[in-house]
């Protein structure tokens, strides 16, 4: 996880209205998210054919064994 050294602009109240933090984290932390999100798109996709699937098999009542479905593995 990152520790971030982050600082604060506040405003004439004192209330935190944006955040600073050094260029490093920054790059570190768009590189973290572009990872994430290519991974999120990858996975979602993927998970959702297969439950579209299992609840199509479900509806008509087609069961797959445990061997059947690490053999796909």
């Amino acid at each position: 996880m990152f520790k971030f050294n982050e600082r604060y602009i506040v405003d004439p109240g004192g209330k935190k209205t944006a955040v600073v933090i050094d260029i490093k984290e920054f790059e570190e932390l768009r590189e973290l998210l572009n990872r994430y999100e290519e991974l999120e798109t990858y996975d979602t996709e993927d998970v959702t054919t297969d439950i579209i699937e299992a609840f199509k098999d479900l509806k008509k009542e087609k069961v797959h064994s445990a061997r059947e479905i690490l053999n796909e593995l």
